[in-house]
């Protein structure tokens, strides 16, 4: 099977403070004070801008975002975030997370998918596309909008024959890449977590042909790789908005192996760019 190199980014956090006095009625306080007092101090999406060159120069062939595109769910942030999403030549498959349901109104309206139409995933919090060279995309929208303190996602229970039946509907010999805001694991902390999560687990391993879970939500890059337990190896790509080292993932597919590459935004000398920082190669027949 010829490879296929996708690229993985999640939680770029485009932000705008709110100075409507309505923002006391709803979660958005909250998160523009931490907007304030921290994240604009900590993130920047400035280099963002470079990427869609940068993947051309690498051949990427897809591009993977997995939630948190904007900070409180702001119209002005999402159409930043959409302004991101449009400069990439590439096709784009993303979804929600947490920050882009972040109050009441904003789930209500599903207003995630006012900028990022997508049918399949509005109804049934469920997608599948085809990445191409037989391997494929599903995404799950676990997001909704929390009480305060609080960022968890849900694995909703009607959302497991669904998932079933369209795992089911692969090709065969054909695999996936299953993608999602949220930690396929327990963190330590609850309130952060995926609720439902081992209803996701026990459907994962009855599908051997899921590959890779992709997720964001923790802003430090991981990789667990549970594939003898029976589950697919699990790519955290981290921000790519964090300063000053943003994060993405570059994943050469393969039949039965995954050439993985974490690209950090580091200063060279005079000047801020992307470089690798790091590479492994993990066979993917374990399962």
């Amino acid at each position: 099977m010829t490879g296929l190199r996708i690229a993985h980014l999640s939680d770029p956090h485009f932000s705008i403070i709110a100075r409507n006095p309505t923002q006391f009625f709803s979660k958005r306080w909250i998160g523009n004070f931490n907007l304030l007092l921290f994240r604009r101090s900590a993130y920047q999406t400035e280099h963002l801008s470079h990427l869609p060159e940068l993947f051309n120069t690498l051949d990427v062939e897809a591009v993977c975002i997995t939630g948190d595109f904007t900070s409180t769910s702001l119209k002005g942030e999402f159409l930043q975030a959409k302004k991101f999403v449009d400069s990439f030549s590439q096709p784009v498959y993303l979804l929600p997370g947490n920050h882009d349901c972040y109050t009441g109104g904003a789930q209500r309206s599903k207003r995630f998918y006012t900028y990022f139409p997508s049918p399949e995933l509005k109804k049934q919090r469920i997608e599948k596309r085809s990445l191409g060279k037989k391997w494929w995309w599903v995404g799950l929208d676990c997001a909704l909008a929390t009480p305060p303190l609080c960022a968890f996602g849900r694995f909703f229970k009607a959302m497991e024959a669904p998932l079933e039946e369209t795992l089911a509907s692969i090709p065969e010999g054909d695999q996936v890449v299953l993608a999602n805001h949220f930690p396929l694991f327990h963190s330590k902390s609850p309130s952060h977590d995926l609720s439902g999560k081992k209803r996701l687990q026990r459907i994962l391993k009855r599908h051997p042909q899921v590959k890779l879970y992709l997720h964001g939500h923790d802003h430090a890059p991981y990789i667990i790789d549970n594939q003898n337990q029976g589950l697919p190896l699990v790519l955290n790509s981290g921000s790519a908005a964090h300063k000053p080292d943003g994060t993405f993932y570059l994943l050469d597919l393969h039949e039965k192996e995954v050439f993985v590459e974490r690209l950090l935004f580091r200063k060279t000398g005079d000047e801020f760019t992307w470089v690798i920082d790091w590479q492994k190669r993990f066979d993917l027949d374990l399962r």
